[in-house]
């Protein structure tokens, strides 16, 4: 009984025509489809989880196989599967050319996308090895060139697949590209930008660096935007055109970082403990290896004290270095004055007695 039904669903079904073919082979095309598509990605997702447990154990090269698994997209799978699913169907001339077409277009397309997360992936690959800055960057600046020329070549690929003359467009740009370049002025401006900063190098990757009034580690040098990460954690975003025309302070090119710090000793030192100080603070500063002595003055007298200046520099090169070598200091001049006797002015507070209670009277 089952079977009649069925025979007669499709008798029925393959009365229904439309462009050609039945609804029946329709329908047919239709599940393949389904089939195939649900096919490729249980399959790339089976393939990510073997690649990620791969990776795992040490292994390079399927980092570099997830990270294009990671950019194969549905809309691929899909073109495949509608490809295979149209075998089953004779379309007209028109369809079939432009089913090819898009077929080739989305391998084109696919294929560049593949290119540019290996780039990105033995771009990532280098910096997690390497500690050279500057090096680094060049890695970066090739990846973007090569970024770049791969998207160029997929865009003629497909334009010369589709039939248009790429030899006239390309000679066609010579005029339109002016009219480009006017549209996207400032794109383009970062774009030359980030050209610059890659080979000029004022900084490169893992730098600290200040931007006028903004300071952080460089954290990626892109196309339109640099991206500093700040001593307190956010992420700051300039565009590339600004930094080119900002004041940039590179701290990790200092030979040395000149700290001067003051400190104020009481009026009641005597001659002995001023003429003292200048040379226990020097003392202090020459044994601390990181720090070079400049000077320490009795520089002025003023109404909280007397005031000395210290002067010396840090010739580490570290981000922070400077304020440990500071502490350390203040630390040992705060220790050998104690131990000399001798004494930190401090600003004296006035206080005021508290006014008397109201005074009782007697009550007749």
């Amino acid at each position: 009984m089952t079977t009649y039904y069925w025979q007669y669903i499709g008798q029925g079904l393959a009365h229904y025509r439309f462009s050609g073919h039945s609804a029946l082979a329709w329908i047919t095309a239709a599940l393949i489809f389904g089939v195939i598509f649900v096919f490729l990605k249980a399959g790339l997702r089976v393939s990510r989880r073997i690649l990620v447990a791969t990776a795992r154990g040490g292994a390079n090269w399927p980092v570099f196989l997830d990270k294009a698994a990671r950019h194969t997209h549905s809309w691929f799978l899909a073109t495949l599967a509608a490809a295979a699913a149209c075998e089953r169907l004779t379309l007209p001339g028109p369809s079939q050319a432009l089913l090819g077409d898009a077929v080739i277009t989305a391998l084109f397309v696919q294929t560049a996308l593949w290119g540019h997360a290996f780039i990105n992936a033995s771009i990532d690959h280098y910096r997690a090895r390497s500690h050279d800055g500057e090096r680094s960057t060049i890695v970066v600046a090739m990846g973007l060139i090569a970024t770049i020329l791969l998207w160029l070549l997929l865009m003629l690929a497909v334009l010369s697949n589709l039939g248009v003359n790429v030899t006239a467009l390309l000679a066609g740009f010579g005029v339109g590209g002016i009219a480009l370049a006017l549209a996207v002025q400032s794109t383009l401006a970062d774009f030359l930008a980030s050209l610059w900063i890659l080979f000029d190098k004022p900084f490169v990757l893992d730098d600290p660096i200040a931007i006028d009034a903004y300071a952080g580690t460089v954290e990626r040098i892109g196309l339109k935007t640099t991206r500093l990460r700040s001593p307190s954690g956010e992420q700051i975003i300039i565009s590339n055109s600004d930094v080119v025309k900002s004041r940039i302070r590179n701290y990790k090119r200092m030979r040395e970082r000149t700290l001067v710090s003051t400190l104020y000793l009481t009026y009641e030192s005597g001659h002995e403990a001023l003429a003292r100080a200048a040379t226990l603070i020097e003392g202090v500063v020459r044994k601390d290896n990181r720090a070079r002595f400049l000077r320490a003055h009795f520089m002025d007298y003023q109404p909280q004290g007397l005031l000395f200046e210290v002067a010396y520099s840090v010739r580490e090169t570290y981000g922070d270095a400077y304020r440990d070598v500071q502490h350390a200091i203040n630390l040992a001049i705060f220790h050998t004055f104690h131990e000399q006797g001798i004494e930190f002015a401090h600003q004296v507070v006035a206080h005021t007695e508290p006014l008397p209670g109201p005074i009782a009277k007697e009550v007749p």
